[in-house]
């Protein structure tokens, strides 16, 4: 390698870094705030994925979406149901089948987290321009499209395409997953 290509290495090697470090703080920062209403990083996932999707779930729908082994979802459930937040029911045609739904409460607890992270990332990021988060806003987005491309080129599909359906996994991650 030439220098300037050592150095350019040198310059994403940092950038690579520095995103593993954002993803590790924030992770923390979030099982804080979600210790806070005690509740796990799993359990909120459910608990998010069963409020997005707005409606009766199977077991292997939340499974394969928060990608825990049947087991594991049961218990997580289980204690979701203890605190109130899921319920479980029958699917009317066939009895076999458990279905997992988000209670008012649950709901409620879902949006009373998630307004605390988003006023907390407000604050966060007061301190920065309207220029300096168009900026921002601009460079993340290159970086997303960037990784969407190298992931859909695996897959042969358009990455605008995939970044559109990857968008919608925020809206209803079970609905996404299907």
């Amino acid at each position: 390698m030439s220098a300037i290509q050592d150095c350019r290495a040198e310059r994403i090697s940092r950038i690579t870094s520095a995103f593993r470090l954002l993803m590790w703080i924030n992770m923390r920062r979030f099982w804080r705030l979600l210790q806070s209403f005690n509740l796990t990083h799993p359990q909120f996932i459910t608990l998010e994925a069963l409020v997005m999707h707005g409606c009766p779930c199977n077991m292997t729908d939340l499974t394969n979406i928060t990608m825990h082994d049947p087991p594991t979802m049961t218990g997580i459930v289980d204690r979701l149901v203890k605190m109130g937040l899921v319920e479980r029911t029958r699917c009317d045609t066939d009895r076999r089948v458990v279905l997992a739904q988000a209670t008012p409460r649950g709901v409620e607890l879902f949006r009373q987290v998630d307004r605390r992270f988003v006023d907390d990332d407000f604050f966060g990021y007061a301190s920065l321009s309207d220029t300096e988060l168009d900026e921002l806003e601009k460079l993340l987005g290159y970086v997303l499209r960037m990784h969407v491309r190298r992931y859909t080129s695996i897959e042969n599909v358009d990455a605008d395409t995939k970044l559109g359906q990857l968008e919608t996994l925020l809206l209803d991650p079970i609905a996404y997953a299907k």
